[in-house]
């Protein structure tokens, strides 16, 4: 039940990720590596997220690596590490676009004043 609470919790987070990227890459405001680097980023915490609750179940009988479920202290770190990935991303991604835009502006300026 904890792990259908975990995947509820975040696959929100990360579908919001994932749309926000092909809205950026489809109005031009991504390259395409960076795309596809947050397209691979986004795609792995998706699967790891899913794939949790299985690999847990098929690791759980070893001595090694034996651990207790996860507790709701557990759900809530897993959460909010993920939704600041997000937010940090996002707002790198605001930065970058400002920075541009402040270097295009720069540029326009410094031909404007050379023609005076």
């Amino acid at each position: 039940m904890r792990y259908l609470l975990l995947l509820l919790l975040n696959l929100p987070v990360i579908l919001l990720a994932l749309m926000s990227i092909v809205t950026q890459y489809k109005m031009d405001r991504m390259s395409r590596e960076r795309f596809r680097s947050q397209m691979i980023l986004w795609s792995v915490a998706l699967v790891v997220i899913i794939a949790s609750f299985p690999v847990y179940n098929l690791l759980s009988g070893k001595a090694l690596l034996d651990s207790a479920e996860l507790s709701l202290f557990d759900i809530f770190e897993i959460t909010v590490i993920v939704t600041l990935v997000y937010v940090l991303n996002n707002q790198r991604q605001k930065i970058d676009r400002a920075e541009k835009t402040l270097r295009d502006l720069h540029q326009e300026l410094s031909i404007k004043l050379s023609k005076k």
